[in-house]
């Protein structure tokens, strides 16, 4: 009796496991297809860095652009301004500051840990990472995706999903224990932004390092 109870007990804690499962994905689908309507889907942004065994924290804010198919940009306004854009495998951080443009091709653990992962189609995330649903959330479902392969630059990454698709927060640490958490505010559809506002330049005069 004791053992069909417990065969019983495992295949409701299967069932339910199976339906965080669906659930997750179609929460990752839903906010895949709310950023890729073609639109420049736009928001506030606070950037948190925890070093690992620190517990002060560097912040930094701005605005943050989101555009299907792989775009993004930075306008970092506090403490610093600054600019970082990422398009078609290439980021680029122009400094006012020191008048200097770094340009180069991300690695797929640097743009994985970019808020482009919101455009990545479920089933592509599932068959790299294994997504699991983190209890007691107050504000959204989070997801905690883990890489099924080791990566040195990445150990996981949460994201909490809000019942229309939208992210209000995203989070990674790697394997060193260095932490970055991105709050976002409400996200707006603008109207798409051409594709040179996502390479930004600089003005002339601006020292380009590659």
């Amino acid at each position: 009796m004791r053992r069909l109870a417990a065969a019983a007990l495992l295949l409701v804690a299967a069932a339910a496991l199976g339906d965080a499962q669906t659930d997750a994905m179609a929460l990752l689908a839903k906010s895949a297809a709310a950023f890729s309507t073609g639109a420049a889907n736009r928001s506030a942004f606070t950037q948190i860095y925890t070093p690992a065994g620190f517990t002060t924290a560097k912040r930094e804010s701005g605005t943050v652009w989101v555009q299907a198919p792989d775009r993004l940009r930075f306008d970092y306004a506090a403490p610093d301004i600054k600019v970082f854009t990422y398009d078609a495998g290439e980021g680029r951080f122009y400094s006012p500051e020191d008048g200097q443009l770094t340009v180069r091709k991300l690695t797929a653990e640097e743009k994985a840990r970019l808020p482009i992962v919101f455009l990545t189609d479920a089933d592509e995330l599932a068959r790299e990472y294994a997504i699991a649903v983190e209890p007691g959330a107050s504000d959204g479902t989070r997801l905690r995706l883990t890489p099924r392969a080791p990566r040195p630059e990445l150990a996981w990454l949460a994201a909490a999903v809000l019942p229309d698709g939208t992210i209000r927060e995203l989070a990674y640490e790697d394997s060193a224990g260095n932490r970055t958490e991105f709050r976002f505010e409400t996200w707006r559809k603008e109207k798409a932004r051409p594709a040179e506002d996502y390479r930004v330049t600089g003005p002339p005069g601006t020292r380009t390092v590659e």
